[in-house]
């Protein structure tokens, strides 16, 4: 099998599993988490958390291209792996924004938890989610960088949260931008071990 075809399998099994929330609620009823994304003039948000959303998917794309020039040389493809990225991007935007932000920090919040420790929680979570990459090629080197870095997402759109009012709209938006630019190149990069992380990351 092929890099490009383990990336697809991949980022293919991890939109179908993500994917299937969304479909149960369409065809077999309504899910509470789900429903009112934040897209709708009725529960849009305020400017201001999306231009912090807007600004954080800018600042954390432009890193992630600065970190892994691979990630940068591959933007003007055009392929199915490209159109998979796309809809890995929608999906995981999507279902990991409502996981991480409206289910996780209103559960905090609910049992008394501070809007600090929220944030410091889901960005915690969120970092620790997004390293499954490196067990792929068994890569540790890389564990610490990107840890810190997705948890450092993850912390800013736990912010972007709680600046709109606890609408996920503005944090669906930044994710999905940011994985419609970098993906699926990023899990490519990690299924090839194309990656050179700078010294600032790599401590």
């Amino acid at each position: 099998m092929t890099n490009r075809s383990k990336t697809a399998l991949i980022l293919g099994i991890t939109s179908a599993i993500m994917v299937s929330p969304m479909v149960m609620s369409i065809y077999w009823g309504p899910i509470p988490l789900f429903q009112n994304l934040g897209f709708d003039q009725e529960s849009i948000a305020s400017p201001l958390p999306w231009i912090l959303a807007t600004i954080t998917a800018i600042a954390y794309v432009l890193c992630t291209m600065k970190v892994i020039p691979f990630v940068l040389s591959k933007q003007k493809e055009i392929s199915l792996l490209k159109l998979l990225g796309i809809f890995a991007a929608l999906v995981g935007g999507i279902v990991e924004e409502v996981f991480f932000r409206r289910w996780l920090m209103d559960m905090l919040m609910s049992g008394g938890v501070s809007p600090l420790l929220q944030v410091i929680i889901s960005g915690i979570a969120f970092g620790l989610a997004h390293t499954s990459w490196i067990f792929v090629k068994g890569d540790f080197k890389f564990m610490i960088p990107a840890i810190l870095s997705t948890t450092v997402l993850g912390i800013l759109l736990a912010i972007i949260y709680l600046v709109g009012d606890r609408n996920v709209g503005p944090c669906i938006y930044a994710h999905v931008l940011i994985n419609i630019i970098i993906e699926p190149w990023l899990m490519l990069s990690s299924v090839t071990a194309k990656r050179v992380v700078s010294p600032l990351l790599s401590g």
